[in-house]
């Protein structure tokens, strides 16, 4: 072949021409983690450092209300599952229900306190009785109505005469006997002084009724003789009094048989019910967007590979069309270089098209504007190590995940609610205290203090079994509570033999894998080689092509799923990622 080579110049020049061209794939998939396939970051990319923590506040459980993290520029993995976190409805939502539990109990502790309440009231109280209401007229309307008055009162008044002589002398009778005696005592001289002018003006009265008079006009009461006390005395015709009662009440429950302990203990159960769905929900979303962002990586990196494998099958097609214009390749050659060169491109727009729907789901997760182009940062390489076995992972398992400790609340909730109906049915007793203070406004007697102190017991004799129906469901949610923890033991134990049968798998995979590459790589030169010397074929180029396409996919998938089992097996055992929220492990 080198004899030829030497004769024909021809050959020469292509040989020259071959030698220039690139004779590899780029490596993106290489043997150590420094060199695996990569998204590379931007040089502008923010450190962990550079970032405000999201979370000041040292509660836990509390989300963050602010985050400054510029989502123009390429993305971490710790950065995404932060904007996750802040961003997520179905958290922000456990966080207000938290809220609610914490409302709730502080409602169910009053319960050990005693009320108190106060109460006060003034009124007019009137009652029908009196004379017409006189209201200021002129002068006409006022004579017109003298005149009226005049001829229905000389026909009424002899009649009226002795109806009142009797009412006044009744009355008379009455005052006398009310303020007779030692009830005198309790008043002063000057209120005795009246009480005797009152008792003489009913004597005259009764005295002027009894013997009949002349009728004269009666003169309406002018505008300046009314006021606010015997306005609507005069208005209505009625007597009336305004009065004034203020109350102070206290009530304590000394014994609820047992429903009001019972009750605050579920409240307090409930709350770590919340405390704990938070914690759950923020395990999963960690788990999900960790997901998510592998699957973009994938997908950005299935593109370089893409991209190179088009690279390559150009340099291929410009071979073998190199040597068939040289009179030493076939048309053949030159159909399958162009063949090759097509599938490549078609893979890389599929490629391409995976990258974007990855991102948008990414983007989509993280609750982001829509605008926002969400870039992969962080470079394809093993996450960790797992040196845990697997019994003592999946006791881990059972001792920090928060579902069991989460069923075994809900078993509690229900027998303490079972305690507080048949505390419906048990005697209640209570304490009670008021003071009560009344005073009649329009009198001149002081206001009258009273007070009441006792205890009152309360007993349902009966209820319909209300209390005894109530008692059996919460005994039914305790029991349903119960297989559900073991059935969430069953399913936890799945989920971590799973993760770790995956990880123990796909650890070996990258071995294999990154020894593949290395292989593939070597191949692919040596068939370049042997093509452009003239003892290989234009099909050994492009099987060693699809080789180390294929090679370098398959270390890409190893490291992937592995991470993936990486975290999927943290989850399983209760370890979330780590956080700058609260420094969760």
């Amino acid at each position: 072949m080198m004899n030829d080579l030497a004769l024909n110049p021809k050959k020469i020049l292509m040989a020259g021409l071959l030698a220039i061209a690139p004779m590899t794939l780029p490596s993106l998939v290489q043997a150590t983690p420094t060199t695996t396939p990569v998204a590379q970051a931007s040089s502008q990319t923010p450190t962990s450092d550079a970032l405000t923590p999201l979370n000041p506040n040292p509660d836990r459980l509390a989300l963050p209300e602010t985050v400054k993290i510029d989502l123009n520029q390429p993305l971490t993995l710790e950065q995404a599952i932060e904007v996750a976190i802040r961003n997520n409805v179905g958290l922000q939502i456990s966080e207000l229900q938290l809220q609610r539990a914490r409302a709730q109990l502080r409602q169910v502790q009053a319960q050990l306190y005693p009320t108190l309440a106060f109460q006060a009231s003034i009124g007019q109280n009137t009652s029908p009785g009196g004379q017409p209401a006189y209201l200021p007229l002129n002068f006409q309307q006022q004579l017109s109505l003298q005149q009226q008055q005049q001829q229905q009162a000389q026909q009424q008044l002899l009649a009226q005469q002795l109806a009142a002589s009797s009412i006044l002398n009744t009355q008379v009778q009455r005052l006398q006997q009310r303020f007779q005696g030692p009830q005198l005592t309790a008043f002063t001289d000057q209120q005795n002084l009246e009480l005797q002018q009152q008792l003489q003006q009913l004597q005259n009265s009764a005295s002027q009724a009894a013997t009949p008079t002349n009728f004269s006009p009666i003169t309406l009461a002018p505008v300046n003789q009314l006021n606010y006390r015997n306005f609507f005395t005069n208005l209505f015709g009625a007597t009336s009094g305004a009065t004034a009662n203020a109350a102070l009440v206290m009530n304590y429950t000394l014994f609820a048989g047992g429903g009001r302990s019972a009750a605050v203990q579920a409240a307090r159960d409930q709350v770590r019910f919340s405390e704990l769905e938070v914690q759950r929900q923020l395990q999963q979303l960690i788990l999900d967007v960790t997901n998510d962002y592998y699957l973009a990586q994938q997908a950005k990196v299935q593109v370089q590979i893409a991209e190179a494998a088009v690279a390559n099958a150009q340099v291929t097609l410009r071979d073998a069309r190199a040597f068939e214009q040289a009179g030493i390749g076939t048309l053949l050659d030159v159909l399958t270089a162009e063949v090759s060169l097509a599938n490549a491109q078609q893979n890389l727009s599929q490629a391409r098209n995976l990258e974007i729907t990855t991102r948008r789901q990414l983007a989509q997760r993280l609750n982001v504007n829509q605008t926002v182009d969400v870039a992969i940062a962080e470079r394809v390489e093993p996450t960790g190590e797992w040196n845990l076995s697997l019994e003592e992972s999946i006791i881990l398992a059972y001792e920090n995940r928060v579902e069991l400790e989460q069923r075994l609340l809900q078993r509690t909730i229900a027998l303490k609610n079972r305690q507080v109906a048949l505390a419906a049915s048990r005697p209640q007793l209570s304490l009670f205290a008021s003071g009560n203070l009344l005073d009649k406004v329009t009198d001149e007697l002081a206001p009258r203090f009273g007070y009441g102190v006792g205890l009152q017991m309360q007993l349902a004799l009966f209820d319909g079994g209300d209390a005894r129906a109530s008692a059996a469901r919460q005994e039914a949610l305790a029991a349903s509570a119960e297989e559900q923890y073991a059935n969430q033991k069953d399913r936890i134990r799945l989920e971590v033999e799973t993760a770790y049968t995956n990880l123990r798998a796909n650890q070996k995979n990258i071995a294999t894998a990154r020894t593949a590459v290395t292989q593939a790589t070597e191949g692919l030169r040596l068939a370049r080689l042997r093509f452009q010397a003239g003892v290989g074929t234009q099909q050994e180029v492009t099987n060693a092509e699809t080789n180390l396409t294929q090679a370098q996919g398959n270390l890409l998938a190893a490291i992937l799923n592995y991470n993936r089992s990486l975290a999927a097996l943290k989850r399983a055992v209760g370890y979330p990622e780590q956080t700058r929220l609260g420094g969760r492990q």
